[in-house]
């Protein structure tokens, strides 16, 4: 069987490429884009502002220390997530098979499409995908090219900005295992220190010492040691979740860009992603009864990526933008507990289409209801009678 195609794009810098976009006096200068003051992290810091030493996740004060002409800019998740469905729809225009992860990066497989595409040149394609992304949008990215999604991701990162990278299974020993071993996706901050101290400084070490069943390495990685080893010999998953979304359901999951425990900020990122969602269910004429929000852990250290889901739901079914956002951020404040996060998403369930709803009159309100409809025909007729919309129920004027 003959492997995939998979390519890794991950847009550059991507949330300060979108303020530059907005201000092109920015263009050329250290900025980040994130949340100020003593509780704030950067989300993504443009070139200019990584050579000072700043990256994605760091508090903002220690950024400003090492940056006295730092830029700050607010997060704009409107603008980013319009400039991410255009970075998607030029992708699907090669490839209707794709993966997308975050706001910033997908998974595409080409195994079929790039035949009909540049005449199966796959280099030819891979720099239309990448110039002509560039041309249309103005972000720039990067691109792995591997038979598997591992691969892909690793490929990604080795060439940065506007670079491509392609691995092939015999490439993973000269490509792959030079690489410092804290670079490897999958293996995190807690995790990759350890195995430092006990020498594994590199993925070829990783690699040879899980072969060899290193005890020292297998006590710091747990059961996940066979799942490596697959990885770094190319036979990990190569297949793209792309499935349409159940029916009964509407949501959407995004990765952020860096780990992050602000509060402020992953509450804003949820309902950013909440407003989208609402937005759906309105334009499909459905009413929601339950609201559900989702964390995944950013603790690497046993690389579970535990996923822990709060849910709420309302006494009827609703589709009140304003209630639906309430809600949700006092789930958020209620449920969330200060750890690292990695992935966040919101959906909406238990859905029912307006026309499907009748309004259940119990014994309480039938009165009530009989005496409304009987104020309304009073209403009616003498409006009739002088011709006019002079009568009305007081409550609706109070509405006015």
């Amino acid at each position: 069987m003959s492997s995939r195609i998979i390519l890794h794009i991950d847009l550059n810098q991507f949330f300060a490429t979108c303020e530059q976009l907005k201000n092109p006096q920015l263009v050329g200068k250290p900025l980040i884009v994130g949340g100020d003051g003593r509780s704030g992290i950067v989300s993504t810091a443009s070139y200019e502002a990584r050579k000072f030493g700043i990256h994605s996740g760091m508090p903002t004060f220690q950024a400003k220390m090492l940056c006295k002409d730092l830029i700050i800019c607010g997060c704009d998740f409107k603008y980013y997530e319009l400039m991410s469905k255009e970075f998607i729809n030029y992708i699907k225009k090669f490839s209707p098979l794709v993966e997308q992860v975050s706001v910033d990066e997908c998974f595409v497989d080409i195994t079929d499409s790039y035949k009909q595409i540049c005449n199966g040149n796959i280099d030819e394609m891979l720099f239309k995908i990448q110039n002509g992304l560039f041309e249309k949008t103005k972000l720039r990215c990067s691109i792995g090219v591997a038979p598997t999604k591992f691969l892909a991701k690793m490929g990604s990162d080795i060439k940065k900005p506007m670079g491509i990278t392609i691995i092939r299974k015999r490439d993973i020993k000269s490509k792959i295992f030079p690489l410092p071993i804290k670079s490897y996706f999958g293996i995190g901050k807690k995790t990759y220190p350890k195995l430092e101290a006990i020498g594994i400084d590199t993925i070829g070490k990783l690699y040879y010492a899980l072969k060899q069943k290193n005890t020292s390495v297998s006590n710091i990685l747990g059961n996940m040691c066979d799942y490596y080893i697959k990885e770094l010999e190319g036979n990990s998953d190569d297949v793209l979740n792309t499935t349409i979304a159940d029916p009964k359901s509407i949501g959407v999951t995004r990765t952020l860009s860096s780990d992050s425990n602000d509060q402020l900020y992953l509450n804003d990122y949820l309902l950013n992603l909440a407003k989208g969602v609402i937005k759906d269910l309105i334009s499909k004429n459905l009413l929601t009864k339950t609201i559900t929000i989702c964390f995944k852990d950013a603790d690497y250290e046993n690389a579970h990526f535990k996923v822990t889901s709060f849910s709420k739901s309302f006494n009827e079914p609703i589709d009140d933008e304003n209630k639906i956002l309430k809600s949700t951020s006092e789930l958020f404040y209620k449920s969330y507990d200060g750890r690292l996060i990695r992935l966040i998403g919101f959906s909406v369930k238990n859905l029912k289409e307006k026309h499907e709803i009748v309004k259940q009159l119990t014994f309480d309100n039938f009165e009530q209801n009989e005496k409304e409809d009987k104020t309304k025909m009073i209403i009616s007729e003498l409006n009739r009678k002088t011709n006019s919309n002079t009568f009305i129920r007081l409550s609706d004027l109070k509405k006015k």
